[in-house]
């Protein structure tokens, strides 16, 4: 306790004497004292979070559907039946 006094004491001391050690030391503590969260940091995490959930998601579903299709696949024919070929006479 005594010892944060005593350097309060002496920063109030040196603060009075020097006006550019003042404004250094003031400046230093703006610097350094830690900034509130604006609420323009935090949405852009909470949107970043979204998006790469939504990513994931899509993956998973992705990734679950290429292993599993619904009917077999379908032959499509050359020439199918019906198609007027045989009225030629080819």
């Amino acid at each position: 306790m005594n010892v944060d006094r005593e350097l309060a004491r002496i920063e109030k001391h040196l603060v009075t004497q020097d006006p550019l050690l003042a404004s250094k030391l003031k400046t230093f503590e703006q610097i350094t004292a830690p900034r509130p969260r604006t609420a323009g940091r935090r949405h852009a995490f909470l949107l970043a979070a979204v998006v790469l959930a939504l990513l994931a998601l899509a993956s998973a579903l992705a990734a679950g559907t290429a292993a599993e299709h619904p009917r077999p696949p379908q032959v499509v024919r050359e020439h199918p039946t019906g198609t007027g070929q045989e009225r030629d006479g080819r």
